[in-house]
């Protein structure tokens, strides 16, 4: 799957055709932030099965899974979504550009599955698929 660009800079284009997983870090070429990154990055069949995008970013920039730059703006996407320069964390953002999760690292892959696969939408999306 390609990934979706973005020249919005901020989170609206995405909405209804992915969701979003953001880890935030002040320091984002950190460990903990990085380990917890690759254990999604691992599973990319799964993210791309649940439409799920990954980026990392802090108040000054973001960038895509694979560190490249992004065209997101990151002050932007800090007001959309209402964070604290301070934050430190992943969170989930549905189709709707809703947060539907708010967690602290480490975050495992199980747990955002999960709860990916427990929204309305997305049992649709999979009964859609076996007919």
């Amino acid at each position: 799957m390609a990934y979706t660009q973005t020249f919005g800079q901020d989170l609206d284009s995405y909405k209804w055709k992915n969701r979003l997983l953001l880890f935030v870090a002040q320091d984002i070429d950190g460990d903990a932030l990085s380990t917890n990154l690759t254990t999604f990055t691992k599973e990319q069949k799964k993210l791309t099965d649940r439409d799920l995008v990954l980026f990392v970013m802090n108040p000054k920039k973001v960038n895509n899974q694979d560190g490249s730059k992004s065209n997101l703006d990151a002050e932007m996407v800090y007001k959309q979504l209402k964070l604290t320069p301070d934050f430190e964390g992943v969170l989930l953002i549905g189709k709707d550009g809703g947060i539907k999760l708010t967690q602290a690292f480490p975050l495992t892959p199980e747990v955002v599955f999960d709860k990916i696969d427990g929204m309305p939408m997305r049992q649709s999306e999979m009964r859609s698929r076996e007919d």
